[in-house]
């Protein structure tokens, strides 16, 4: 049975500054739940469905038995927002060179199957702020957790 999402996020958590597309991204999210709560899975999050939100997507793969992830695709809005692109690189790696919580973060991802919204500074430039989405998905429908998209949308007052 699917983890219940009695601890997702609604849409008024979001931070005041955040992007309206990071609500429409959470709102489809949440949209492709079945009726028991269930996590979304690839064939509901295509290229297709995710459009509008594409490039402000990266998508991690659980690795080494959940205790890192390695990114499978950096979206290019992500690596335009930091000037890096980390395909192929693990978040462990993000969270040594920045002293982030990554990997914990996207661990409870994992463990609840809720989504989390966090507003977060883009390290590689001090005074841009924004705010990112960590959202469960299966590659199958009845799989395990075993993807976490990362969405970031630089805040309405960082954008500016």
């Amino acid at each position: 049975m699917a983890p219940a999402f009695a601890n997702a996020p609604t849409l008024s958590e979001l931070p005041k500054t955040a992007d309206a597309r990071l609500a429409a991204l959470l709102s489809f999210w949440l949209s492709c739940q079945d009726d028991a709560g269930g996590i979304p899975n690839r064939e509901q999050l295509t290229p297709f469905t995710l459009r509008p939100w594409l490039g402000h997507i990266s998508i991690y793969q659980v690795a080494d038995d959940g205790r890192d992830f390695r990114v499978r695709l950096e979206g290019t809005k992500v690596t335009g927002m930091t000037g890096e692109d980390w395909t192929n690189r693990r978040a462990s790696e993000v969270d040594a060179r920045f002293g982030s919580t990554l990997v914990h973060d996207m661990a409870g991802t994992v463990a609840t199957g809720a989504s989390q919204i966090l507003p977060i500074r883009i390290f590689q430039h001090k005074f841009k702020a924004a705010t990112r989405l960590l959202f469960p998905v299966r590659a199958t429908p009845n799989g395990p957790v075993d993807q976490v998209f990362l969405a970031l949308y630089l805040d309405r007052a960082a954008a500016n």
